[in-house]
Formats: structure tokens, C-alpha cells, sequence
């Protein structure tokens, strides 16, 4: 839709205003719900692949139980295991989906160097605590609240539409063109060299 073929048909620059705004809405509707969807078959995908090894590997301790290779209660215990790796291994994989789509909701930008960086500070145990999946398992609660709080501390790690902030170049640079390493780099690498110290330039 084009304002040029809206003002052909006789619409006021008032009427196309409401017109392409209301377009816009439902664009961004079906957008929205197009990422759910993909979101959900994500999900799905990965819980049949886990169904698959969980299925396989109590199969193959089912036969060593078969063959007396094992007792019935190193089979038990290993049963038990084997269901909760496989829940543990679901539930890390949906944690990790949204979270990614909680970033790009977030206007976090997307180079590996500010995604390392963020998701670093997130998976601390004094943040992660504070987060964990919606029961509809379409979000993560509490990650909302961490990112307004990043968004203060590190406002180079988002979209300058986001912050008002110019974006961080994937090489290092603020995007500014003073060549200056971005705080965003400077933070990956220090937390890659101190094996992830619990303080940074951004969090002391």
C-alpha cells in the first residue's frame, strides 16, 4: 500500500495518516504472530529430538538390564538420569530461544561480540536466579526488568533507536567513526581474559 495510490482515490493526507497506520498495526500483528509461531515449531522440534534420545537411551539401558550387564537398581538410577538430563537439556534449550527473542524484542544488537557479552551477564547466577520460563512458555519473566537495568549501565549494547545511542560495530568500533573500541567489546574481552570476573566496567 502506497500513499501515492491512497491520495489517486481521493483520501485526505488525514485519512491516509489513519490508514497507513492502522496497516501498520496489523503488519505488525502478523509479524508478532509469525515469531510465535516459529518460536512454538522451534520448541517442538527440539522437545521430539530430546523425546528421541531419551527413548534411545532407556532402550539401551532396558537391554543391558536384559544382558545383566547392570542391576535393577543401577538401571533404575540410570533411568531417572537419563529423564532428568532430558528435562534439564528441553528446558535449557527453551530458556536459551526466548531469551535470544527477548534480546531482539530489546533492541539488543546483534553482533556475537554484544549477544556474548549481555548473555554473559544474564547466565550469572545473581541474575539468572531472577529470571525463568512463563509458564505458556512464550517468555522469560524477570528478563524484562534486567534489561531496563542494562539499558542504563550499557547503553551501547542496543540499537541507538533504543537508547539513543549509535549501534556498535561487530569489529569494535561505536560506529561514530573515532575508531575508539566500543564499551561492549571492551567488556567481552576482559570477561574472555578473566574468565568471566563477577565485575566489569559497566557492573562494579
Amino acid at each position: 500500500m502506497k500513499t501515492e495510490d491512497l491520495k489517486a482515490k481521493g483520501l485526505s493526507d488525514e485519512q491516509i495518516s489513519f490508514v497507513m497506520e492502522e496497516n501498520g498495526k496489523d503488519i505488525k500483528t502478523l509479524q508478532d504472530e509469525n515469531t510465535t509461531l516459529k518460536t512454538e515449531k522451534s520448541q517442538l522440534e527440539n522437545e521430539k529430538k530430546v523425546l528421541e534420545k531419551e527413548k534411545g537411551d532407556k532402550e539401551k539401558a532396558l537391554a543391558d538390564l536384559q544382558k545383566n550387564t547392570i542391576t535393577k537398581e543401577e538401571y533404575d538410577k540410570k533411568v531417572k538420569e537419563i529423564e532428568e538430563n532430558a528435562k534439564k537439556e528441553n528446558e535449557e534449550y527453551v530458556y536459551n530461544d526466548l531469551l535470544n527473542k527477548g534480546l531482539d524484542d530489546a533492541k539488543v544488537l546483534k553482533d556475537e561480540i554484544t549477544r556474548t557479552a549481555i548473555i554473559s551477564l544474564i547466565n550469572k547466577d545473581k541474575d539468572k536466579d531472577k529470571t525463568k520460563i512463563s509458564d505458556d512458555k512464550k517468555s522469560i519473566v524477570g528478563l524484562k526488568e534486567l534489561i531496563e537495568n542494562y539499558k542504563k549501565q550499557a547503553p551501547h549494547f542496543f540499537e541507538k533507536k533504543a537508547s539513543g545511542y549509535s549501534p556498535v560495530d561487530p569489529e569494535g568500533d561505536k560506529g561514530d567513526g573515532d575508531g575508539e573500541v566500543s564499551m561492549a567489546s571492551n567488556f567481552a574481552k576482559r570477561n574472555n581474559a578473566e574468565d568471566k570476573a563477577e565485575k566489569s566496567q559497566f557492573f562494579d
